[in-house]
């Protein structure tokens, strides 16, 4: 089966797959074939939360995208990320405003977000659910390991 694939202009392939700390530490960061599909469909999410938010050309800044195991080991992430499958980026807009703001924000639109994070006030996790599931348009914050995760976008 041949799958057509398709991404936003602005979250690219490249985009969501580059890392500096990739680059810094040696480690191959590339998407394999088989998760490219997951990568398009993120990026057609992001896209949709830019243009409903009338966030301008570039603003919305991919902290972390897609992450090979390695990366994701390296950085702390959970093996069962959803950064290893392409299907989560964490993501910033400094014009938009504080981290939670856009979380608020994005927790507002129809958008078929699989989870919404709040995380350690800094960035907003959002991923799109695997195919064979129903987004679960889940909002979470986090702001210490200890503490937990907390249901729903909390200001702090």
């Amino acid at each position: 089966m041949n799958l057509k694939l398709s991404f936003h202009p602005e979250f690219c392939q490249d985009t969501l797959c580059h890392s500096d700390t990739a680059r810094r530490c040696g480690l191959d960061n590339h998407c394999p074939p088989e998760l490219l599909g997951n990568l398009s469909r993120l990026s057609a999410l992001l896209g949709e939360i830019q243009q409903s938010l009338n966030i301008r050309s570039g603003a919305l800044k991919i902290n972390s995208g897609f992450r090979a195991e390695a990366l994701n080991a390296h950085v702390g992430g959970v093996p069962n990320s959803q950064h290893c499958l392409g299907l989560a980026a964490d993501v910033v807009c400094p014009e938009f405003g504080p981290p939670c703001d856009l979380a608020m924000a994005i927790a507002q639109l129809p958008c078929e977000f699989d989870q919404l994070i709040l995380e350690f006030g800094k960035w907003v996790h959002v991923s799109i659910a695997p195919l064979d599931q129903t987004p679960r348009r889940e909002c979470l914050s986090i702001f210490s390991k200890d503490e937990g995760y907390l249901e729903g976008i909390v200001k702090r």
